[in-house]
């Protein structure tokens, strides 16, 4: 009996530390080279999101604004011939949610590298995209992972230019899924919701939904508000639980009744929350419907359209990753199928993991103590999807 006790604690310990979701943390610049009678002269444009901003916690690294700007104006070193010809300004965008820093630079010549201290050492998954213009032409990019990478910027057109490898953007995408907590919990739930061959349609249509999506949002060809699709995401893993839990309640002859109690579930986000009422009443006529179908019908074909369904919505989750860093046209395609497999490759291995911590516990648990487990898994995932769910569609 102690050991239950100690794993529901454990699960408690887990909801308070991932309870902020994504950690997947990125910021960008573009430095612009210009020749002139001193030299070169570089403006290096950057930009955060605020919210990505605020969860470096920056009130704990920055007892004031002057400290945060001393922070700045030392996080770019162009080396020796260069020098900073004023402090670095920061606005700041309300409406579209975005720190902007402007640097301006003076050097005698072209910078043999640069290197950047920028956030890296805030957040352990954080990392900075860079591109480059030199009198007109554009360099490839680099991402600096850490605060020792260092971007040897050279000349347009030089091939033996050090810059971010395919491989690099495959373990951004890695790091990506890893650091996913709520697409994690996502996945975690269709392990325990589907078994045999569920759960490879389920996890097939996942993975052609959000690699289709990952794509076009990558590509700019689909643009959408991240708030909705933040909601969106909480709301997939709430539908997961909801069904883990209470699919036998959702009875094709009480549909009206479940109609009106989903209705009234999710009434308080309209008066308090920031989605509008129509997305609201759609979210509560998917959920009554889907799984009012799902348990009538026991049609694999179901869960493969939910998944592809929400995996869409997941993909555009991911695309936000790649898309804000203006990677360059002529590259794109490498670039994204690099960053999708690397996700694929740690969703499948988390999958794996999981599959194999439920198949040990199946064989040496017992039956009720395996039920138990499995249960509990069930409510982290229930009280996650909720928790991102709502605070999501009410701002906070």
């Amino acid at each position: 009996m102690i050991y239950k006790k100690l794993l529901c604690c454990s699960l408690l310990i887990l909801c308070s530390i991932f309870s902020e979701a994504h950690n997947r943390s990125e910021s960008y610049s573009k430095f612009n080279l210009t020749s002139n009678e001193q030299g070169m002269a570089i403006q290096v444009t950057g930009s955060i999101k605020q919210d990505i901003f605020n969860n470096l916690n920056p009130t704990a690294h920055f007892q004031s604004y002057e400290s945060l700007v001393n922070y700045l104006n030392k996080a770019i070193n162009l080396g020796s011939s260069c020098k900073l010809n004023e402090s670095v300004e920061i606005n700041e965008n309300i409406s579209l949610g975005v720190l902007k820093f402007v640097w301006s630079f003076q050097c005698l010549q072209i910078p043999e590298s640069i290197s950047m201290s920028l956030f890296q050492d805030l957040g352990v998954t954080h990392t900075h995209i860079a591109r480059g213009v030199i009198d007109g032409q554009s360099v490839p990019e680099f991402m600096f992972a850490s605060t020792q990478d260092s971007w040897v910027i050279g000349l347009p057109g030089e091939s033996n230019v050090n810059q971010s490898s395919y491989f690099g953007y495959f373990k951004s995408g890695v790091q990506h899924i890893l650091s996913g907590w709520d697409h994690l919990t996502f996945l975690l739930g269709l392990l325990l919701l589907f078994t045999g061959r569920f759960l490879i349609i389920a996890i097939t249509g996942f993975t052609i939904g959000h690699s289709l999506t990952l794509g076009l949002g990558a590509m700019n060809v689909l643009r959408v508000h991240s708030e909705i699709i933040e909601t969106l995401i909480g709301f997939s893993i709430l539908l997961l639980a909801v069904e883990y839990f209470l699919k036998h309640v959702f009875e094709i002859n009480k549909l009206i009744k479940n109609l009106a109690l989903s209705f009234c579930a999710f009434l308080p986000l309209t008066i308090f929350g920031s989605l509008d009422p129509i997305l609201i009443a759609g979210l509560a006529l998917f959920l009554t419907f889907y799984l009012s179908l799902t348990n009538h019908y026991s049609n694999p074909w179901l869960p493969l359209m939910v998944t592809i369904f929400f995996g869409l919505i997941h993909g555009l989750g991911f695309a936000s990753s790649i898309a804000e860093s203006g990677i360059p046209q002529d590259r794109l395609l490498p670039i994204i199928l690099s960053f999708n497999i690397g996700v694929e490759v740690g969703q499948l291995a988390v999958a794996f993991t999981i599959l194999a911590f439920l198949k040990l516990t199946k064989n040496y648990f017992r039956f009720s103590d395996f039920n138990y487990l499995h249960g509990a898994m069930g409510a982290f995932v229930f009280s996650m999807g909720t928790f991102w769910f709502i605070s999501r569609a009410i701002g906070l």
